[in-house]
């Protein structure tokens, strides 16, 4: 399943929105780089990289303006980050692209769908709300 970044709403703060689209960008990466043949294991390090920061970011917002569901949204990071370098590892270990591109193809753009528009739509509100506040 291909993405495209408009297939999501644009959130209630700009770096949340930046940094999604450069997800959906080094995912697209990764999958094309999987059907063409052209897979190098850069192109999933990038992505586990980008995702790394990134959610390390919002949760250094979320932590600044205490964010009330930040352990739960942590855990939710924690979760994904442990899948991506099991499947990192798995692939170093024996190079096999099938359960990266499942992941990239089907998992990690599911995943990403549901968590656009549930925890990160409501925080990236509430961060708003507590920046306006602020201000």
């Amino acid at each position: 399943m291909s993405m495209i970044l408009l297939d999501y709403p644009k959130l209630a703060q700009d770096f949340m929105n930046r940094e999604h689209e450069t997800f959906v960008n080094l995912m697209i990466d990764a999958e094309d780089a999987l059907l063409m043949g052209r897979f190098t294991v850069q192109h999933f390090r990038r992505l586990v990289q980008h995702s790394q920061e990134h959610f390390a970011h919002e949760e250094r917002e979320m932590l600044a303006y205490h964010f009330p569901a930040y352990p739960m949204h942590k855990q939710e990071h924690e979760r994904v980050l442990a899948t991506m370098i099991s499947l990192l590892e798995g692939y170093e270990d024996d190079q096999n692209i099938l359960p990266l591109l499942n992941y990239v193809q089907e998992v990690l753009p599911d995943w990403f769908a549901g968590h656009i528009t549930s925890m990160d739509k409501v925080t990236a509100e509430f961060l708003a709300r507590q920046k306006i506040s602020a201000a």
